[in-house]
């Protein structure tokens, strides 16, 4: 099977096994397109190891945050299907391609389940809490029932995508994105995926970032 349809967004901020996660897509999705889009440094060895591949672009960043990445990048995908990948090595491509076989099969979204499979090495018990949290909050507030609201591995349709209107310039992207799929009464999907331990140094969620998500997630009450 082909991915010609599909492009593959890796947003990074300093990543050092970016170059192996682009690696592992373009392995998994042949033909797909993949854009990198880095705010930070990327070293001249890995952006030359990067553009070795033709289908893949690299971006430069100007607004802060993953979520202003995410939708500046979205601005320059023509296929079909849009799919999003953390650049830490934390996810598996392998899962990432059973996600866009699901939207190919008429899934709107299909969003990664890291809670089902966790490694304790690899999320902590204040994470996962926080995460159950977000869950039950979504369920309860948007009817949106996601068991793992905050996972960085999805793919949906584009033409789903730009109906959005995302706004989110920071952590609370995957918020916005799961409210506004369910709101817009789209078909969601969840599966299981690995979720290993991150190459590089931690960016785990702390106490102040779990608080100002569920503000965050509290806010789409208000909006038209």
């Amino acid at each position: 099977m082909h991915y010609s349809d599909t492009t593959i967004i890796i947003p990074i901020k300093n990543e050092p096994a970016v170059v192996k996660v682009a690696k592992d897509v373009i392995k998994n999705m042949p033909a797909c397109k993949v854009i990198v889009i880095y705010k930070g440094h990327l070293d001249s060895a890995s952006k030359s190891r990067l553009m070795k591949y033709n289908n893949l672009s690299i971006l430069r960043q100007k607004d802060d945050g993953k979520g202003a990445a995410c939708i500046y990048a979205a601005k320059f995908v023509r296929t079909p299907i849009i799919g999003f990948i953390d650049g830490d090595d934390t996810y598996s491509a392998t899962d990432l391609k059973r996600a866009v076989n699901l939207v190919k099969n008429r899934v709107d979204m299909v969003v990664g389940d890291r809670l089902s499979r966790i490694q304790r090495e690899s999320m902590p018990h204040f994470i996962e809490f926080g995460n159950k949290v977000l869950s039950v909050m979504s369920s309860v507030l948007y009817s949106v029932k996601i068991n793992d609201t905050q996972t960085g591995l999805r793919a949906l349709k584009k033409s789903v995508f730009d109906t959005l209107d995302l706004k989110e310039k920071r952590f609370g992207i995957e918020t916005e994105l799961n409210v506004k799929v369910g709101k817009g009464g789209f078909r969601i999907r969840e599966i299981p995926i690995e979720y290993n331990q991150r190459t590089g140094s931690s960016k785990q969620m702390k106490l102040i970032d779990g608080i100002k998500l569920f503000f965050i997630t509290l806010k789409f009450l208000f909006e038209v």
